[in-house]
């Protein structure tokens, strides 16, 4: 239960800024539908599991005799930690009304979070892991490799790991491990690596050589609503609005995912600039149109396929 008290104390910190011991007990009785009593210890015990947990202070405030979030601000723009108390509290809810498991439909990952345990601690302890990879286009491959950074993105798990022979970092989606071993070789964590620098100019996955662009997207209101709400990237930025029209700018490298989501919204957003992005939505509109009217005989231009990972 100290888990599981710690995360739900985080959470309710963080929704009600401050409260005292007694609040945050009779709230936790009423959360779990049953009187609950912890001895002052134990509940010095989970706030400490808390404070681990997420790396932050639960701090104590004498005067108002209430507890509360020494930095907030380091928990809610965390993404693990913003994830963990979502899951949380989402699975917590689920959980206690099993009932409507038949009127409750989510998304499910594509698996290999059988892994991440393995994963995690060779990334904690400074390990190299050993995996067998089976690539869609080839038979399966064993590499060494150095474990530094795991992404869940389109309910897909992937593994972005430094190669030692060679120097560089490749992606291993989770559900294409076919195996993964702890070694006993040791490598340092690069300091100057790091997670939001390494994916600060992309959307997605798919990382490609390529420019840096200034791109503006012209969408209708209906459309416009989701993006803005749920933005593709942090640069984004709605710079115009009007009753038909929004018009957003963003930066950053236009690589297959991006342009795959910007796809996905149809003839609801239009691109602006770069003209090298705008000509590569219309030749993948004018191949779309081929295929779906084919009595035209125009020369079609063969599907685009994303970027391989793994190798």
């Amino acid at each position: 239960m100290k888990t599981e008290f710690a995360i739900w104390m985080v959470s309710f910190l963080l929704q009600r800024k401050a409260a005292t011991k007694e609040t945050i007990l009779q709230e936790w009785s009423r959360h779990r539908n049953e009187a609950c009593s912890i001895h002052r210890n134990t509940f010095g015990n989970y706030r400490k599991k808390a404070e681990s947990l997420f790396d932050t202070n639960i701090e104590y405030n004498p005067r108002t005799q209430e507890y509360f979030l020494e930095h907030p601000e380091q928990v809610t723009q965390n993404s693990m930690f913003k994830w963990l108390l979502q899951s949380y509290t989402a699975s917590n809810a689920i959980t206690r009304r099993s009932k409507l498991k038949d009127r409750i439909m989510l998304d499910t990952t594509s698996g290999g979070e059988e892994l991440i345990d393995t994963v995690t601690e060779a990334m904690e302890k400074g390990r190299c892991i050993h995996l067998v990879y089976q690539p869609f286009w080839d038979d399966p491959k064993e590499r060494c490799v150095e474990p530094y950074f795991i992404k869940l993105f389109k309910h897909r798990w992937y593994l972005i790991a430094r190669k030692p022979d060679e120097g560089v970092f490749r992606t291993y989606c989770f559900d294409r491990i076919k195996s993964v071993r702890l070694t006993e070789q040791r490598f340092r964590f690069r300091n100057d690596a790091d997670a939001k620098t390494m994916f600060r100019d992309y959307y997605g996955i798919i990382q490609m050589p390529v420019p840096k662009e200034h791109i503006v997207l012209k969408v209708t209101c209906e459309q416009g609503i989701y993006l803005h709400t749920r933005k593709l990237h942090p640069s984004q930025r709605l710079i115009h609005q009007d009753d038909d029209y929004m018009i957003f700018e963003l930066y950053l490298k236009p690589c297959y995912d991006f342009v795959q989501e910007l796809l996905s919204c149809g003839s609801s957003l239009e691109v602006l600039s770069p003209e090298s992005l705008r000509k590569e939505m219309e030749e993948t509109a004018e191949d779309l149109f081929h295929i779906y009217n084919p009595q035209t005989n125009e020369p079609q231009s063969q599907l685009k396929s994303p970027q391989k990972d793994g190798e």
